[in-house]
């Protein structure tokens, strides 16, 4: 029978401690504070009709010790057998500096191209205050209040107002989001925000139903409403967008 040398274990507790101060008992991961989230939906059609849609969705969020930095980049678009019946882009970014506690100060821009909406484009800058009322652990709650600046450019014909194109003013803007986890897989959002200004009031509300599938990858069930006070003639007051896509985190 073969017997382990006396002398093979001296080794071992040569590099162990080495090994152990390598790794500190009080070592920690480093914290993460970049999340990203993409989310796809498209639907096709054939037969006695043809139609196409296709909608997209980009999130990125750095969440540091002083500001949080929230990027939202959007797309849809939709066609039928004849022609393109819609395509929208949004891009949004929010810079929020922490005061501390609950509260903070925002800056805020959107710049938004519809093809076929009441305004081709809009660019809207504001800045204001915000504060976290409610941060449970299934409960999300916070208000924004500010005022900044929106430009429009109604769809319109060269003819039609006496050629007059574009409109800006100043607004105030008030909004809200909300978070709230129904069940271990399943969460509810939902955003709001009113910007009046004296020539026209836009208010938004953005509803959605998230249900984890497994791992990173959920299903998305969500509802985009706009209302618009003052439009061009011929236009809608009231734009609906409703969509069912696949989210992916990471």
């Amino acid at each position: 029978m073969l017997k382990t040398p006396y002398w093979l274990p001296l080794p071992l507790l040569l590099v162990a401690p080495q090994a152990l101060a390598l790794v500190p008992p009080e070592y920690k991961e480093p914290e993460d504070r970049l999340d990203a989230e993409v989310e796809l939906g498209l639907q096709f059609t054939s037969g006695n009709s043809e139609s196409s849609n296709f909608n997209g969705r980009g999130k990125l969020v750095y969440d540091a010790d002083a500001a949080k930095h929230e990027t939202v980049l959007k797309a849809y678009f939709a066609s039928d057998n004849q022609s393109t019946t819609a395509e929208q882009y949004t891009l949004e970014y929010q810079l929020d500096y922490k005061l501390g506690g609950s509260n903070y100060i925002y800056g805020r821009s959107e710049l938004l191209w519809d093809k076929f909406g009441s305004f081709t484009r809009q660019q809207i800058y504001s800045a204001g205050y915000g504060s976290t009322l409610v941060d449970r652990r299934h409960t999300k709650l916070s208000l924004e209040v500010g005022g900044g600046y929106r430009y429009n450019e109604p769809n319109l014909t060269d003819a039609d107002q006496g050629g007059r194109r574009s409109t800006d003013e100043g607004i105030a803007r008030f909004s809200g989001k909300f978070s709230q986890r129904l069940h271990e897989y399943t969460t509810f959002n939902t955003e709001g925000a009113v910007e009046t200004g004296n020539r026209n009031t836009v208010a938004t509300l953005k509803m959605s139903i998230r249900n984890q599938l497994w791992a990173d990858l959920a299903l998305k069930i969500g509802t985009d409403l706009k209302f618009t006070d003052r439009v061009p003639e011929n236009s809608e007051r009231t734009d609906i967008i409703s969509t069912v896509n696949l989210l992916y985190t990471f």
